[in-house]
């Protein structure tokens, strides 16, 4: 454009522009912003931030909301073209109760200095003149909002149907952990049905839970305070989301793990749970990937990860690398699994304290290796690694001694025929490292030998893996500890059966330990003990079982009715 400076010339550019874009497109700011965001491109740099100042100033409501949205834009010159187009609505009288509310709720998303103190002074102004609240808002219902977990990228969409007195939309959002807000638009709809469509098109495409509004709003404003921490600024398309919705109290929210499982733990009822009892949760987590598919994105695929794998040159280092990769990105995972504790537990999920004790213990230094669902991840992420090698190059191939998901358990057999005696104190040798003793184990065998259904071989040795495996510190010990474990399970077996044998510690220190090992392989077994298959007695005795790992021990249960139930439990076992 020659006359880049000439007004007429710029308007009479605008007239012609916006005319036949609201005659398209109406008044649906979201679909005029992307609409001009294909053009700006092509005007050349000098020229675009009065182009948008004259844009932002012309009389209709939806330029001050264009204004608006142009704020949040990453273009220095798009954005001050906007604040200067705003000014100029509000010098000709043009600033309505509707943009001053706009401005307040914007000002808090701005990670531009300079630009909140143009914005502070802009609303001073319009104070000052009498431009005070808001009018009266039309009732905005939302009819249905979905949201997906986070994947292992840390991505998260939601949608909500919307409706405006006689009108339809559906409100789009992408979040991105470590970005914020990556996208968001308001797609209009002719109808109810059309509408459905939509959000059935997206449910289809994700895997989606039904969430309140308050989970909306906890999301967006999460996103919004750690795009602030990173200096960027949310996409210019949450502005039409937050009005298409009604979100006038959007405000930026700490990102930390601790603010998020305040959200989804708000009375702390995990943390005051005793150190067992979140063992227990914690290693529950390694159902995880059978009951939510989102897993199957939680994996290391990062440049750092294909050359810490690329260099290893035998099994053992190439899950020792992996280990390091997980290490370095505790606080990734640690956040990814917070930001799901607080999805399931504004659905009601019965996992959602599993994620919260999860995420409460790699914050405060758990190992990961003892951590189940890490140990999934570390096996993922290698396997993913070696689907991308040409087999004919790999420095590695998939062997018996990959990550404990794919170790010795996954073959084992009822027993050991090669295996060599016990020596005594072997086994509590073993154990040790781990923290664990020899009747924690005796406790855990005695549950799977009780449990409703039967446990197979290797659905209790990974469980037992996950939290004694990474202890071990060669592949020899891990081995000979699997060679040990099937004498004692044949041990309890035995026990069971016979009808004088001692089930429990005689001594009364000890119940609790064992106590402990019996919840553990309970809540580790977790398909194998189906809630139909459970009464009263059942249920009665869980409770004294949890009583029991806070010292609390009823002599009469433990020495009468547990032994009576678990020899039931064990004649009942069904295959």
């Amino acid at each position: 454009m020659e006359d880049s400076d000439d007004p007429a010339a710029l308007e009479t550019l605008l007239d012609g522009l916006i005319g036949s874009l609201a005659g398209q497109h109406g008044d649906n700011v979201s679909v005029l912003h992307a609409l001009f965001s294909e053009m700006l491109p092509t005007v050349p740099p000098e020229v675009r931030r009065a182009l948008i100042r004259l844009a932002v100033a012309r009389p209709r409501e939806i330029f001050a909301e264009l204004g608006c949205a142009w704020l949040l834009d990453p273009g220095a010159e798009i954005r001050f073209g906007a604040v200067e187009g705003l000014s100029d609505r509000l010098a000709a009288g043009r600033a309505s109760a509707q943009m001053l509310a706009r401005l307040t709720i914007l000002r808090s998303w701005l990670a531009d200095a300079a630009l909140r103190d143009r914005l502070d002074g802009l609303v001073r102004d319009a104070m000052r003149k009498g431009v005070v609240g808001a009018g009266r808002e039309p009732e905005r219902k939302l009819h249905r909002i979905i949201a997906s977990p986070v994947d292992g990228s840390g991505a998260q969409s939601m949608a909500a149907a919307v409706q405006t007195r006689g009108s339809r939309s559906v409100a789009v959002v992408l979040l991105k952990q470590g970005f914020g807000v990556k996208d968001a638009y308001v797609l209009p709809c002719d109808s109810a049905t059309e509408q459905r469509r939509i959000l059935a098109t997206l449910t289809d495409e994700i895997e989606a839970l039904d969430v309140p509004r308050v989970y909306m709003e906890q999301a967006l404003g999460i996103a919004l305070g750690e795009g602030l921490e990173a200096g960027l600024a949310p996409v210019p398309g949450l502005v039409d989301v937050a009005q298409a919705c009604g979100l006038d109290e959007l405000r930026p929210l700490s990102a930390s793990v601790e603010a998020m499982l305040e959200l989804a733990d708000p009375e702390g009822r995990v943390a005051g749970l005793t150190a067992q009892a979140r063992g227990r949760l914690i290693t529950a987590s390694q159902h995880w990937p059978d009951a939510y598919p989102v897993l199957d994105s939680w994996f290391e695929d990062s440049d750092e990860t294909m050359a810490a794998l690329e260099s290893a040159r035998s099994h053992t280092a190439l899950t020792r690398n992996m280990w390091r990769v997980l290490e370095a990105r505790r606080a990734h995972w640690t956040a990814l699994i917070a930001r799901n504790a607080l999805l399931l537990s504004a659905v009601g999920s019965n996992d959602a304290d599993e994620f919260i004790a999860v995420a409460a213990a790699l914050k405060d230094g758990r190992d990961i290796k003892k951590t189940p669902v890490m140990t999934f991840i570390c096996g993922q992420s290698i396997m993913v690694w070696m689907d991308r090698q040409d087999e004919s190059e790999g420095p590695v191939d998939p062997g018996s001694d990959m990550p404990f998901a794919a170790s010795p358990m996954a073959s084992a057999n009822w027993s050991m025929p090669n295996a060599t005696p016990e020596k005594a104190g072997e086994l509590a040798r073993l154990l040790h490292p781990a923290g664990l003793t020899e009747p924690w184990l005796e406790g855990y065998l005695t549950a799977i030998c009780t449990a409703p259904l039967f446990v197979a071989p290797s659905d209790w040795l990974t469980p037992l893996l996950h939290i004694v495996g990474p202890s071990l510190e060669t592949e020899k010990k891990l081995t000979r500890f699997v060679d040990l474990l099937m004498p004692r399970y044949n041990e309890a077996v035995s026990k069971l059966r016979a009808p004088d044998e001692e089930l429990l510690p005689a001594e009364i220190p000890l119940l609790p330990i064992w106590a402990d090992g019996y919840l553990t392989a309970w809540e580790a077994t977790k398909p194998s003990w189906p809630a139909k298959t459970l009464g009263p007695k059942d249920k009665t005795i869980r409770k004294a079982l949890e009583q029991a790992t806070e010292g609390q021990i009823d002599p009469t249960v433990f020495r009468v009715t547990l032994p009576a139930w678990l020899r039931q439990r064990f004649a009942a076992q069904k295959m």
